[in-house]
Formats: structure tokens, C-alpha cells, sequence
């Protein structure tokens, strides 16, 4: 009999991350039958050999070069035998029984394609768990500081947490790729990531997808929680990841709405970062010691988002 639920976990170079993320899974996991299947992306951490040793009943699949976050996803997700599939983030850590909650969620109510969990840090606090996504609105919002000057106004965001006092699940344009559930019919049906997305941005495309192509919702679902190391993953890159990244707000939004939009979007978040940037090295110059290098790294993630947003594929 196939599993109610298939977890779908990729890893790249994060051995000691994905032990602890599968680990959590077949300890916090109880009320749902489940498999598991682990996509290594060309690891040369010796990744492969302990999820062998520690973890057997696991389906590996072992890729021979990198395919990225995308590509490994959906070559994984092939081989989900569950009605539900789990995409979980090596860099992940399950506090309750979260996969068995969003599940049970799924059960309850068939209009729902797509539900999240809460998103902590490791230090308990609230991180990225769903957003807008990109537009020259939401740029318009950024570019007038809108977020940061009236944080529970409701404009849209890019990427928010989940407050610690929500409880009632929500609707939401999408949910973080660290921890998605969605219907395995819907792949089926849809498709999983479009791979013309290397990484970011690919899970807010399935969502939007999900809700204007199969006429489902997506919410979050707060009673399910899952720690994410964030950036721990697939986020290894430096200065890279922001590039990779703003190529891939370039293709979402010129798939959805043309380059002139895209461009116009693009210099929005390029002012906010520009304004951010000079900000920051104003408070740098005046750090004390102890304080400078990470104000120092601030001002260069401003102008790595300035640079890649003008020119995302210099």
C-alpha cells in the first residue's frame, strides 16, 4: 500500500544539516504513513555514504553532476508514491509533528493544492514562511520603504514570517520551497518547478500555477512547525545566490508580464537596495571595532542587490 505522504528531501554539500532533517522526520513523525526520498546533487561530503549507513529505508538518489534546486526536485519527485508530496529543505528541522498536520489539512479541505508550515530559526524566531510575489507594485512598496517604515500595515512583501500569535491557518499568494506540501495529482497534472528557474522564485510560480491554472488555494498552516537553517542548503553561494536570484525575479517576471515590466520592477528594487546601501555605510563608519566587519558585509549584501537587479546576468 503506497504512503500517504512521500518526502521529498534535496541535499547539496549539507551532510550534518540532512542527518538532523531526517532524523527529525522519523522521530516527530507519527500519525501519517510516510516514505522518504533523498536526492543527493553531486554532494562530495561523503552525504550519500551516511544517509547508507544511518538511514536505509531512504530511496537515495544519487545525481552525477548538479542539477541545482529545481532540477533535483523534479527529478525526485518522479518517483513519489504518496497522495501528498513533501518538499522539505536538507537545512530543515521538524519541531512537531508538522508533515502529519499539513496532511491531515490536505484531507480536510480538497480546495487547498499547496499548504506551509511556520518557519522558525534556530533561535526560536519567526523566519521567512510565505509572500507576495514579485511586481511593480510590490517594487513600488519596497522602493517607498512602506514595509520597513509600517511592518504590520499589510502591504504586500516579497518574503514574511509568520507571527508567533497566529493560529488559524491563512491564504496566501505563496509558500517558502523549505517546507511545501501539494497534492502528488496536481504534479501529475502541472507539473512540479518550471526549469527555467535554476532556483528562487520556482515555488512562487507553482503557486501561482496552483491557484490560476488548477483552481486551488494555498495557505499556511501555523499548528505545523519545522525549524529552518535558512540559506544552509542551496544557499551556499555568496554574492552568487543574490545573482541567481534576481535572475530568477527577471524570468518570473517577464514570463508573467514582459521585460519592459521586468526592467521597470528591477530598478524599484534596485533604488530600495541603493538607499539601503548608503544608509548602511553610514553606520558603518560609524561602528565600533567589534561591530564593523558585519556592518561592512551589510553594506556589500546592499550593493550585490543593486548590482544583480540592474544587471542580473553580468
Amino acid at each position: 500500500m503506497p504512503p500517504r505522504v512521500t518526502i521529498l528531501v534535496t541535499n547539496w554539500n549539507g551532510k550534518a544539516y540532512l542527518q538532523n532533517c531526517l532524523s527529525s522526520v522519523y522521530e516527530k513523525t507519527r500519525t501519517v504513513s510516510f516514505d522518504v526520498i533523498v536526492v543527493d546533487d553531486a554532494s562530495t561530503d561523503d552525504s550519500t555514504d551516511m544517509v547508507r549507513a544511518l538511514f536505509p529505508q531512504v530511496r537515495l538518489i544519487q545525481n552525477p553532476r548538479n542539477l541545482g534546486f529545481v532540477g533535483a526536485n523534479n527529478l525526485g519527485v518522479q518517483s513519489a508514491r504518496g497522495a501528498y508530496t513533501l518538499l522539505l529543505n536538507s537545512d530543515t528541522v521538524l519541531l512537531n509533528d508538522a508533515v502529519s498536520i499539513l496532511a491531515a489539512y490536505l484531507d480536510r479541505y480538497t480546495d487547498v493544492g499547496i499548504c506551509g508550515p511556520m518557519l522558525t530559526g534556530a533561535d526560536g524566531s519567526p523566519q521567512i514562511s510565505y509572500g507576495w510575489p514579485p511586481s511593480f507594485h510590490q517594487g513600488f512598496v519596497d522602493a517607498l520603504f512602506l514595509n520597513d517604515l509600517f511592518p504590520n500595515a499589510g502591504f504586500p512583501a516579497r518574503a514574511k514570517p509568520v507571527h508567533p500569535r497566529q493560529r488559524e491557518p491563512f491564504p496566501v499568494h505563496y509558500v517558502s520551497g523549505a517546507a511545501l506540501m501539494i497534492r502528488t495529482s496536481l504534479i501529475s497534472a502541472h507539473g512540479l518547478f518550471d526549469d527555467r528557474f535554476k532556483a528562487y522564485c520556482e515555488e512562487v510560480d507553482l503557486c501561482r500555477r496552483t491557484r490560476e491554472v488548477a483552481h486551488a488555494q494555498v495557505f499556511i498552516v501555523p499548528a505545523a512547525q519545522i525549524l529552518h537553517h535558512e540559506g544552509k542548503s542551496y544557499g551556499q553561494l555568496g554574492a552568487g545566490r543574490i545573482r541567481i536570484l534576481y535572475q530568477s525575479y527577471d524570468k518570473f517576471l517577464i514570463k508573467y508580464h514582459g521585460k519592459i515590466y521586468s526592467g521597470a520592477t528591477r530598478l524599484l528594487y534596485a533604488w530600495h537596495y541603493m538607499v539601503k546601501g548608503i544608509y548602511r555605510g553610514i553606520v558603518y563608519l560609524f561602528s565600533p571595532s567589534p561591530h564593523r566587519a558585519e556592518r561592512l558585509q551589510e553594506v556589500r549584501h546592499a550593493w550585490y542587490n543593486v548590482r544583480y537587479s540592474l544587471r542580473p546576468y553580468a
